[in-house]
């Protein structure tokens, strides 16, 4: 059995490497994790991995590539109704995720001097 604390930090490392393009070793961490997990917070964070895995590898990665809009809703849903340990861990594991994957934004007001 994993503590919250070592089950987050888990969490953030397969979200790394998930964001790093790096399915085959994240499906590898998810996987011994698995069985570690006993709590609800961990069990959303379980299906919120294996969900974005899933969509990862068949090949339909564009029907997540709005992080905008998995963002917004990650922030609205807890607003409009009252959630519990496993859809806390859902919703802050696919919150990372977005952040981590979502396009860096360009800097377009610093040209540089010359």
């Amino acid at each position: 059995m994993l503590s919250t604390s070592m089950l987050k930090e888990e969490v953030d490392v397969i979200v790394d490497l998930v964001a790093q393009k790096k399915t085959e070793d994240a499906k590898q961490r998810l996987n011994h994790l698995v069985p570690e997990v006993s709590s609800e917070y961990g069990r959303g964070a379980i299906l919120a991995l294996n969900g974005i895995l899933n969509v990862l590898e068949n090949k339909n990665a564009e029907r997540m590539s709005d992080y905008e809009k998995i963002l917004r809703a990650t922030e609205r849903i807890p607003r409009l109704q009252t959630i519990d340990d496993m859809d806390r861990g859902y919703l802050q594991t696919i919150t990372k995720w977005a952040k981590k994957s979502r396009a860096p934004v360009k800097d377009s007001g610093s040209v540089p001097q010359g």
